[in-house]
């Protein structure tokens, strides 16, 4: 998930600082910078601001789509080269 500082760490989409006891909204780092919803990615935003957004609905999607992948992974997996080699093959098709 997003590194959130209160007051300091500004919302994604309005720019203004999120604080603590704030409707929040974030996600992991899952899709890279260079995608049209990059932005999205690893970053947290005030829940009116996300929701307002009308790109809400296809991160939502995209999310869902990664974490089914992520959730299917397989549990024995034990070296950095089975996840890896895993990884490059579960997230293939992943924008």
């Amino acid at each position: 998930m997003a590194l959130v500082l209160s007051g300091k760490t500004p919302c994604g989409l309005c720019g203004k600082p999120v604080t603590t006891g704030e409707d929040l909204v974030s996600f992991p780092a899952f899709l890279p910078s260079t995608h049209e919803l990059g932005l999205f990615s690893d970053a947290p935003f005030h829940r009116a601001c996300f929701d307002g957004d009308p790109r809400a609905e296809r991160v939502n999607a995209l999310h869902g789509r990664y974490r089914a992948i992520w959730d299917a992974r397989p549990r024995g997996l034990r070296t950095l080269a089975e996840i890896d080699a895993w990884g490059r093959e579960a997230f293939e098709d992943f924008p």
